[in-house]
């Protein structure tokens, strides 16, 4: 008890400490004055020290310390809000907009991580099943599925690179045509026939420098499976480059409607068994420019054609010919003639020998032309 008055004394509130020390200071007077009194024999300070004594003690009891000790509770009231002012308001509303497009974006961040851990997921069970199918197939099943799809006796082998309607990637196929339909047997995780009205298809769309890694596409035909060895002619060639330290892998595939894509390897087969008139369409700066004229365009196309694979060199030096030969009779001035010799010489397109060939031929020409 002395222990938690001493306490209260020291660390007590207000009213606590003011309450003590009233008690210590009206008993202390009532001692003082009770002993002056016995000393100096005068009853009037006895009475006075009776009289503090007696206010100590009834203030004393008039509270106990364990209530001293409550803290007061203030009357609280609602507090009032405050409507905020009108610039505010737009602050405000700004700040909730902003807080709800991003609480929305992380959303729809997490979402998209969601379903890319999920198509992930489905692509490699899918790449499994390709896998494991492939391995099965030997001459047997192969003969068997193609009977099975009535397959004709003239037919290509190509590499499906991808089709994405269908969720194909890297799939070897066994094309062939009839009178109106071309068709494809693709071998992925089952086999698939495919139809493509042969009218649909205007053109061979060059793609360039699609993303590649040689080490992980096309993993399966690397090994000496019945499948592997028969479709590894139609592997894709794969150009490197430096990217900042870095090196990068690209490769070139061909696409015709409905959306089907080809490795350059497999274009030459593919256009065996299309219709003649089927044109190579190649969409860049070169093709799209102003300045070439449509001879210089040509010879630019087939050069692509011959770097990747689909003509040989005699093939490409037969169509540069061609193209040069019409160039000679064409409705065009002789300063265009000449420019456009030197444009596919600046560009390695043709050699010097067939800008000395070619402009004695125009000069012969012309000069039978004006006799």
């Amino acid at each position: 008890m002395l222990q938690k008055i001493a306490n209260s004394l020291v660390h007590g509130n207000f009213r606590t400490k003011l309450f003590l020390w009233s008690v210590i200071a009206l008993g202390t007077a009532a001692l003082i004055l009770l002993a002056a009194a016995l000393a100096l024999g005068m009853p009037a300070l006895g009475a006075g020290a009776a009289g503090f004594g007696f206010v100590g003690l009834v203030t004393s009891q008039s509270v106990s310390l364990k209530d001293l000790e409550k803290p007061h509770k203030k009357k609280t009231s609602k507090p009032k809000v405050k409507e905020p002012a009108e610039g505010s308001k737009g602050q405000s509303s700004d700040s909730s907009k902003e807080q709800e497009n991003g609480s929305k974006e992380r959303n729809d961040r997490l979402k998209k991580e969601q379903e890319t851990g999920r198509q992930k997921s489905n692509r490699y069970k899918k790449e499994q099943e390709k896998t494991k199918f492939l391995h099965s197939v030997d001459a047997k099943t192969m003969k068997k599925n193609m009977k099975k799809h009535k397959v004709n006796q003239i037919h290509v082998k190509v590499m499906v690179d991808s089709y994405p309607e269908k969720q194909i990637e890297q799939s070897p196929a066994v094309v062939w045509r009839t009178d109106t339909m071309l068709h494809f047997m693709i071998m992925s995780a089952q086999v698939e026939e495919f139809e493509v009205p042969l009218m649909d298809i205007k053109g061979i769309l060059l793609v360039k420098n699609v993303p590649a890694d040689p080490q992980k596409d096309y993993a399966f035909y690397k090994y000496n499976s019945f499948i592997g060895k028969m479709f590894r002619p139609f592997l894709p060639a794969y150009r490197e480059k430096n990217n900042q330290g870095n090196l990068e892998f690209t490769k070139n595939t061909f696409r015709i409607d409905p959306g089907i894509y080809l490795t350059n390897t497999s274009v030459a087969n593919l256009q065996s068994v299309l219709l003649p008139d089927v044109a190579f369409l190649v969409d860049d700066k070169v093709t799209s420019s102003t300045y070439f004229n449509e001879y210089f365009k040509e010879v630019y196309r087939n050069s692509i054609l011959c770097k990747n694979g689909i003509i040989n060199l005699e093939g490409y030096k037969e169509k540069v010919e061609i193209t040069l030969d019409a160039l000679l009779t064409a409705p065009i001035s002789g300063e265009e003639f000449v420019q456009t010799l030197r444009e596919l010489k600046k560009y390695h397109l043709i050699t010097q020998q067939y800008v000395t060939e070619y402009t004695q031929k125009y000069r012969t020409i012309n000069m039978d032309k004006t006799n």
